[in-house]
């Protein structure tokens, strides 16, 4: 089996396209100047890797595969944020720049029920991934890395949002993942982001 710690080449393109988009919105937000543009293009690689670490830690675990996607809808909507915040001058920010997909081979998972638990795997999966995010935001807001802790934590707050619907202009959230599982660990994680947001930007 291939291992899901070991990114497919349009893993790593949604990954620099995502990081991009995550960086130029953060950018806008803290109208930052130009020169400080790979900055924050480094910040937003080590949010979105962040993310990517606990989500594979936990697939590997699994025996289950990620495919890691841009969002051409939540990147438009994440970068006209950003465009917004340039022209105006307020302190906007969108990020909704990708999705992941998961899934596992039946032929590997032999005795494990797959298809019964497999809501709890995708719930378990995407509760890694915000578990290191989290995690990254608090070594970060411990250190004293102001913006590092910033963007981390602003894009779990996003990550977090139950946006699943076709009228909303995002793909498939962390968040609509955890909902569907629980409802009480969505409350829980998101209230847990709200207060480290309001210690790290206020």
């Amino acid at each position: 089996m291939a291992s899901s710690l070991d990114p497919t080449p349009e893993d790593l393109k949604s990954f620099a396209a995502s990081s991009a988009v995550v960086a130029v919105c953060f950018w806008a937000f803290k109208s930052a100047g130009w020169t400080q543009l790979p900055y924050y293009l480094l910040l937003g690689g080590l949010t979105v890797l962040s993310r990517e670490i606990g989500q594979r830690m936990v697939a590997q675990w699994m025996d289950a595969y990620i495919e890691l996607r841009t969002s051409v809808e939540g990147s438009a909507t994440s970068l006209f944020g950003a465009f917004t915040a340039l022209i105006t001058g307020l302190p906007i920010i969108l990020l909704f720049p990708l999705t992941s997909s998961f899934s596992g081979r039946k032929y590997e998972h032999w005795g494990k029920s797959i298809d019964a638990i497999w809501a709890k795997r995708q719930y378990w999966l995407t509760m890694g991934g915000l578990t290191t995010l989290f995690a990254a935001w608090y070594i970060a807001y411990l250190l004293n890395y102001q913006l590092l802790a910033e963007v981390t934590i602003l894009f779990m707050f996003f990550q977090l949002m139950p946006f699943n619907y076709e009228t909303i202009p995002t793909s498939k959230l962390d968040g609509a993942y955890i909902l569907l599982w629980s409802g009480f660990t969505w409350l829980i994680v998101m209230g847990a982001t709200l207060m480290a947001i309001a210690v790290t930007l206020f």
